[in-house]
């Protein structure tokens, strides 16, 4: 089988996208032929993408110096488009859908060829910041011509598909599609935490909260370091790391100089070592996630193997199959209330311990364990079409 995995970003970004589509192809690699095909990346070092254990295809990009992703123009390269020919592809994965998911829904048409597409978040108010709100639904409407073009589309709860069916139309079959990891527990959880406060100059008996992800605002970093802030003033000693990088990195160092952060908030940088993120998830008493936006959250599963609970927004989709007080926290979607809650959590380190211990038992999974169906679903799709031929 030969399959093609299309993303408008792909490492060295760093994201929830690029982190499925690599394990999607990582963990096929060994089953069938499989090609990434994406934008160039600037200022890639010669070699870049020999490192990866399946093929490698990108195409003509601009990227500004502000941007968070580049902006591929995969129509207009015939290189590109001659080698996405040569590949011969049985079915095609959309992971992203504007400008490749277009590409690739053309493609498709034009060579009968089967696509699968993955919805990944929540994308409206994002793309409305970005374009506004009049061309914001013509950019919407076209990359929901794409999902819906799809034989299926997987979706990682069944929330998050309701939310898309009622929400943006979405009228292609789908299916939950569930998302997992590639981390495992560190083996020395003692040493684990003492190599991240050597690191950072923590102290053993430090509180430590983490944020993990780019810092775009589509996680509300901001929201959390107004939170913090509150917490601060609450008299709370805590320590905050936020790991990533991302084109609103120095106004969220503005911010945290503001709000009086200095002292408490620890900017990371981008974590590209799996083992080194999850010593970090290790030391962390409670990952903040408070997205609105994510359909999902990889970096909940990530914290959950080192059994750290997270804290999620209330009634957000993040937050979907979590109960409070049991895997995970949730609360309202005010950061006053975030405060308070973090309080709370700081004075309760047993219950803390046993929600994530919670965590890793209703929430940690392996690629290895999902491949297998993933590769039977592609199976699948590629059956039915061919026999919608006949």
């Amino acid at each position: 089988m030969r399959v093609g995995l299309f993303t408008d970003a792909f490492f060295p970004v760093i994201d929830g996208v690029v982190k499925v589509t690599d394990a999607y192809a990582s963990h096929l690699a060994g089953k069938c032929d499989v090609t990434v095909f994406t934008p160039y990346t600037h200022h890639l070092e010669p070699g870049y993408d020999s490192r990866f254990p399946y093929k490698v295809v990108r195409c003509k990009s601009i990227m500004r110096a502000t941007d968070a992703y580049p902006q591929g123009f995969p129509h207009f390269d015939a290189d590109f488009v001659r080698r996405v020919k040569e590949a011969r592809l049985d079915i095609i994965h959309v992971h992203s859908a504007y400008p490749m998911g277009v590409f690739a829904k053309t493609f498709s048409r034009r060579h009968d060829i089967p696509m699968v597409g993955t919805l990944h978040s929540d994308f409206k108010p994002d793309v409305i910041e970005h374009v506004g709100k009049l061309a914001g639904a013509a950019v919407l409407k076209i990359m929901m011509g794409v999902y819906n073009s799809c034989d299926e589309c997987w979706i990682a709860s069944r929330a998050a598909g309701d939310m898309f069916c009622r929400e943006y139309g979405l009228k292609a079959p789908w299916r939950v599609m569930p998302l997992s990891v590639d981390h495992t527990p560190v083996k020395d959880r003692a040493a684990a935490r003492a190599a991240i406060d050597a690191l950072y100059g923590l102290c053993e008996d430090d509180f430590v909260l983490t944020h993990v992800g780019r810092q775009d605002l589509q996680k509300r970093e901001d929201f959390i370091l107004r939170s913090l802030a509150i917490l601060k003033d609450m008299n709370v000693d805590f320590k905050m790391l936020l790991v990533g990088t991302g084109v609103k990195q120095d106004y969220l160092k503005g911010l945290s100089h503001q709000l009086g952060l200095d002292r408490n908030v620890i900017f990371c940088g981008p974590i590209g070592d799996p083992e080194l993120l999850a010593k970090h998830y290790a030391r962390t008493d409670l990952l903040l996630f408070a997205s609105v936006s994510d359909t999902f959250g990889l970096v909940k599963l990530e914290a959950a193997c080192q059994q750290t609970p997270t804290l999620c927004t209330r009634g957000s989709l993040a937050a979907d199959g979590m109960t409070d007080n049991v895997n995970g926290f949730t609360e309202e979607d005010s950061e006053e209330a975030f405060a308070k809650r973090i309080r709370s959590l700081k004075e309760n380190p047993d219950l803390l311990r046993r929600c994530g211990e919670g965590a890793f038992r209703d929430f940690y999974s392996t690629w290895d364990s999902l491949a297998d169906d993933v590769y039977a679903n592609y199976r699948r799709i590629i059956d039915n079409h061919n026999k919608s031929r006949q």
